[in-house]
């Protein structure tokens, strides 16, 4: 049988309440539990952008269903949290400050896959000189980091696979990524380390924006595989741990612990 590691959390994965999840909470659960991980934490999808095919998608009532279900199942054997990844742009923040009021979820994701309505993971082409696109990018994780609608700040610096490596860090964005970073500690906001298929690459974010953040202060993780099917949970997850103890960080604090 398969082994992750025992004690190990998989925080970020979608089932099939999210638009793009490909496998039931109950088969996400099993393949956990063959993997012996110790926690497993669903984000699904919630998108406001009224172009995006998972808008209107996400069912608050059967996913705490499916969740309930889950819990019960699978309660001598693994624990089971239930998160939401909600897109974020200033433009709707009055939309899911509203939305989260009354809902019950034990974290909250911000992360950003839009630049001005333009959505990074459908491949559509950017109207914009790479360096404006991640200037634009970061000011919106900068506001997600200040709004303190989140727990955790997902895959930082994800534009990076959609733009040229050489702007990703661009002068015009480097005091922004600062702020932002700087904003996550002062509001005790954890810095995903997203392993996103990425078992053998870095991870979301790059080893050098973790020290930046680590030269900041800070000291609080989430760690998610961003798995849309039960074959990929975990998957990374060994790797991103170990790449973040290689750079010495002066204490570690994990999401629940």
């Amino acid at each position: 049988m398969a082994e992750v590691s025992r004690g190990l959390a998989d925080y970020h994965v979608h089932s099939t309440h999210s638009v793009d999840g490909r496998s039931s909470i109950d088969e996400m659960c099993g393949r956990a539990v063959e993997l012996r991980l110790a926690e497993i934490g669903f984000c699904e999808h919630v998108d406001f952008e009224p172009g995006d095919p998972g808008f209107g998608f996400f069912s608050y009532e059967r996913y705490s269903e499916s969740i309930d279900l889950a819990r019960s199942k699978y309660a001598n054997e693994l624990t089971i949290r239930k998160g939401v990844e909600i897109d974020y742009s200033h433009a709707y923040e009055n939309q899911i400050r509203a939305w989260l009021e009354d809902l019950d979820f034990d974290y909250r994701v911000g992360s950003v896959h839009y630049v001005d309505h333009i959505a990074l993971e459908l491949r559509t082409k950017l109207t914009m000189p790479p360096e404006t696109a991640v200037t634009k990018y970061y000011m919106k994780i900068r506001h997600a980091a200040e709004s303190r609608l989140f727990n955790v700040i997902g895959h930082f610096d994800f534009i990076r696979s959609y733009t040229p490596s050489r702007s990703n860090e661009a002068s015009a964005a480097s005091d922004i990524i600062d702020a932002a970073l700087e904003r996550m500690v002062a509001n005790r906001v954890y810095l995903e380390i997203n392993s996103r298929r990425r078992a053998d690459r870095e991870p979301f974010p790059s080893r050098r924006l973790i020290q930046r953040y680590l030269n900041k202060g800070g000291e609080l993780f989430s760690f998610g595989s961003d798995a849309h099917s039960a074959q990929l949970v975990g998957a990374g997850i060994v790797q991103a741990m170990d790449l973040l103890r290689s750079l010495e960080p002066k204490a570690i604090h994990i999401l629940f612990e």
